[in-house]
């Protein structure tokens, strides 16, 4: 049959990768998406500091194809969603299509609700440490996606984290942090109840939720939290008395590291980087219940 090719290529808001290359090429069963940092990006960076969306990226990918032009273009831009959910955890940012390239073979008349809604977030909490390892973990992250998601339902753990994290309070933070160790729980009782494992309560489920990648248990400082907050409506009550907001930031960013490393290990991903919210656990967040 005769070999075609097609290019696909669009805008990107908001991200910024370890190192800021200038080009990153991301390996996918696809072909090669290529990155490509906007002629103004550091106008557009300092923009995103200041709150502001700005398309800091462009991403490409050019390929051949035998057979059917629709289902390779199809199967290519069936890859977006992954990879932008990708981007948007590894970089705690909302990474999302803005429009298209004049040359791309699909155009978006309008991008869908499957992707990160653009939102300000300022420059996000870098899982990785340099350029090399978010391209790795971003290249794992696609890769994955397809089996994981229908189990671990990566997208709306995705989706949840980002809005986790555009939170408004750290109760606000708090009760999204627990819908999606919920979430996990849930998988964990859908997964280990019919194997025999003990999963009859939320503890119990988390337990397990850990055993399955060998993780460390989840931090119990934030469990007794975010009990105070749901039964006492309070951060600091009974379980989890004399405290501060500093300290109740320490507590919620060790529960998303911990979600950090379910979700890497979920997607084959291996370890993250470092602790990316421990490093800088939300001083200065406003509390209601304190």
């Amino acid at each position: 049959m005769n070999q075609n090719s097609y290019t696909i290529g669009h805008r990107l808001t908001n991200l910024i990768i370890p190192g800021e290359p200038d080009v990153l090429d991301i390996a996918t069963s696809a072909g090669i998406w290529t990155l490509e940092k906007a002629p103004d990006y550091l106008k557009f960076k300092a923009a995103i500091e200041k709150g502001q969306c700005a398309e800091t990226y462009s991403i490409r990918i050019s390929s051949s194809y035998t057979g059917s032009r629709s289902a390779a273009v199809d199967a290519a831009s069936d890859e977006l969603i992954p990879l932008c959910l990708g981007a948007s955890y590894l970089t705690a940012m909302s990474v999302a299509p803005s429009r298209s390239l004049p040359f791309s073979a699909v155009s978006f008349l309008q991008v869908g609700p499957h992707f990160p809604r653009p939102r300000a977030m300022g420059l996000g909490f870098q899982s990785a440490i340099d350029t090399a390892t978010f391209k790795q973990n971003l290249e794992a992250f696609v890769a994955g996606y397809p089996a994981a998601d229908p189990i671990e339902k990566i997208r709306l753990v995705s989706h949840h984290f980002l809005d986790a994290l555009a939170f408004w309070s750290i109760e606000d933070l708090v009760l999204s942090t627990t819908t999606i160790l919920e979430i996990i729980a849930i998988t964990a009782k859908t997964i280990g109840g019919p194997l025999g494992r003990p999963v009859g309560n939320y503890a119990q489920r988390l337990t397990y939720a850990a055993s399955r990648f060998a993780l460390p248990p989840v931090p119990t400082d934030f469990r007794d939290m975010r009990n105070d907050l749901v039964h006492e409506g309070t951060l600091s009550g009974t379980g989890f008395p004399g405290k501060d907001a500093a300290d109740c930031g320490v507590a919620t960013a060790k529960a998303l590291d911990w979600i950090d490393l379910y979700v890497f290990a979920a997607l084959g991903m291996g370890r993250p980087g470092r602790a990316r919210f421990s490093a800088e656990p939300f001083h200065g967040a406003n509390s209601f219940s304190l």
